[in-house]
């Protein structure tokens, strides 16, 4: 029994020793590796580091190179048009600057030389040939013979040769900046191929000399993470079917505050939306927020580093912190930028208070992010619906609402006029020798008119009233709760904004238009355009650029029967 436990001690301390054997092994051949990867790492990003220092004293040369031979040809020119003011010295060393680089570098410049007969030739030669032209130019100048010197320019295409040698520079400068770009790339490849083998290395290391019983910790708390995790994987799955559903900003607003209160409890925040047209971020939403410091309405792009930077930032509550321009002092606040399809959508902020906030905001960073990608998606789904929306309820030319959005929506507006006991009224608009002005100033001056006449109408409009493009250069508005007598005063007012883009393209605008009003004109939608559209005919037909309405219907009373006519231009149909 003393010897079967004394050899199972002696078995335990022998495989012991194996064992602390081959973890020194594994040890050093880990260290062994790590210094070849380095090394070799190093060898290769020294080597092109220096074939980038070349390559910048080369191109460096090149460009004095170019300099000094520009310099030279103004010095030329400048003479031989009659200026005197030049230094010679300057058409000195331009050429000491080109001869000392002439075996050096210039010569590099031989295979980029293209004669415009196609022809190779060499830089020297070249560069000779100009300097022998320049120099009986500048005999010719000394001599005060000035026309004699241009015709010499002239005659012997001292230009030509220069736009060759021009094209010749550019071409090398441009090969010799590709070959920076690529040693640049192999040294950062290099550099990154070096940086993930130490971190593999590391960590292989690491896993190898963990103890069992830390090793058993590291499982459980695996385990512990694993289960969070799949519970965060199981909140945000259900986020995105949520916001899939999401009809507009008000749905994905309610879908982020119920979802970041369950996984990231203990945090506020606040929701910042792109806006296009003003370029800034408007606030659409915030939870768990003081009610003494609310967040701001408006951020300016340019104030805040995670837009700028296009990556999440930490507002950290310190003086010397670098923080936002709209940041709160005393609060940590972790602002991850939105972005989806290429194109900024809004901010998300989350809030933290305490000496640890900072630590906990970069917790939940990844957590963060993925409610961030999450929201960018949902926004970036809701905007494009929108867009389509738009695209098939608009007229692409001018803006307005199409036919189809129209008929829909003027019949809807006549149920509830007529269910609630409410008036609705519509004008048909007609752009006057529409078709002559596109014969006579083109189609696009006729579409620019269409265009800003659409946007003299919706000027003139309430939020509640609707602008379509009815066919052509028929436009149609409908006016909710309003009398026929108001509707009239209306048409006169786009009248005349329509009349007062006369002018601006060289023609004459104005327009007819025709009013009608349900309950007084007309007893259903069909009727009300019908209406509107007789009386238009009605302005036409008396001289056009007026604004004539709908007889009233037998037996109905208004409180005025007939509309006033401003500058004699209101005219009532059939009377």
């Amino acid at each position: 029994m003393a010897l079967s436990e004394r050899e199972a001690g002696v078995a335990t301390a022998s495989t012991r020793r194996s064992n602390v054997r081959h973890r020194l092994v594994a040890q050093v051949s880990l260290v062994v590796v790590m210094i070849t990867i380095v090394l070799s790492g190093f060898f290769y990003t020294n080597r092109h580091q220096q074939a980038l220092i070349d390559l910048r004293e080369g191109g460096r040369q090149m460009r004095i190179a170019q300099e000094a031979l520009m310099d030279a040809e103004a010095y030329v020119l400048n003479r031989a048009l009659g200026d005197r003011d030049s230094e010679y010295s300057e058409y000195s060393r331009a050429f000491e600057a080109l001869h000392s680089r002439r075996d050096t570098y210039l010569a590099r410049l031989d295979p980029f030389l293209k004669m415009p007969d196609g022809t190779s030739a060499s830089a020297d030669a070249s560069i000779k040939s100009l300097e022998a032209i320049w120099t009986d130019t500048l005999e010719l100048v000394r001599a005060g013979k000035l026309e004699a010197a241009q015709s010499l320019l002239r005659e012997r295409r001292s230009a030509a040769l220069i736009g060759t040698m021009r094209r010749a520079f550019d071409a090398f400068l441009a090969t010799w900046n590709s070959h920076f770009t690529d040693h640049e790339t192999r040294i950062e490849i290099g550099k990154s191929i070096v940086l993930l083998s130490q971190i593999l290395i590391a960590g292989v290391m690491i896993f190898a000399f963990r103890s069992s019983a830390r090793d058993a910790q590291a499982r459980a708390t695996a385990i512990t993470e694993m289960d969070a995790s799949r519970t965060q994987v199981g909140h945000l799955f259900e986020m995105t079917d949520m916001l899939q559903s999401a009809a507009d900003h008000h749905d994905a607003n309610a879908v982020l505050r119920a979802t970041a209160g369950e996984l990231i409890n203990g945090f506020s925040g606040a929701l910042y939306v792109f806006n296009n047209s003003r370029d800034r971020l408007v606030l659409s939403t915030s939870w768990a927020c003081e009610e003494g410091s609310p967040p701001p309405e408006v951020i300016a792009i340019n104030q805040c580093w995670a837009m700028k930077r296009g990556k999440p930032h930490i507002n950290r509550g310190g003086s010397r912190a670098l923080c936002c321009e709209h940041h709160v002092s005393g609060l940590a606040a972790l602002e991850i930028p939105m972005v989806a399809r290429g194109e900024n959508l809004g901010l998300l902020q989350i809030f933290a208070h305490g000496l640890d906030a900072e630590k906990r905001l970069a917790d939940i960073l990844p957590l963060s992010s993925a409610l961030g990608d999450a929201m960018s998606l949902a926004l970036s789904n809701i905007a494009l619906r929108e867009k389509l929306r738009n695209q098939a309820l608009r007229d692409p030319l001018t803006g307005l609402y199409n036919r189809r959005y129209m008929e829909d929506s003027l019949d809807r507006y006549v149920r509830i006029a007529e269910r609630e006991g409410r008036m609705v009224s519509v004008i048909m608009i007609d752009l006057d020798h529409f078709k002559r002005l596109n014969d006579e100033h083109g189609h696009a001056t006729g579409d620019a008119v269409l265009r800003e006449a659409a946007a003299a109408i919706v000027g003139a409009l309430r939020e509640t009233d609707v602008a379509c493009r009815y066919g052509g250069e028929e436009l149609i508005v409908f006016l909710p709760d309003c009398s026929l007598e108001d509707a009239a005063l209306k048409a006169e007012q786009i009248r005349e904004r329509i009349e007062a883009l006369s002018g601006a393209h060289g023609a004459k605008v104005s327009a007819s238009l025709g009013v009608s009003s349900l309950p007084s004109t007309s007893s259903n939608s069909a009727d009300l355009v019908k209406a509107a559209d007789t009386a238009l005919y009605r302005a036409k037909h008396s001289g056009r650029n007026q604004v004539a309405t709908a007889p009233v219907q037998s037996g109905w009373r208004a409180e005025s029967e007939a509309p006033a006519s401003p500058q004699g231009r209101l005219r009532v149909a059939g009377k």
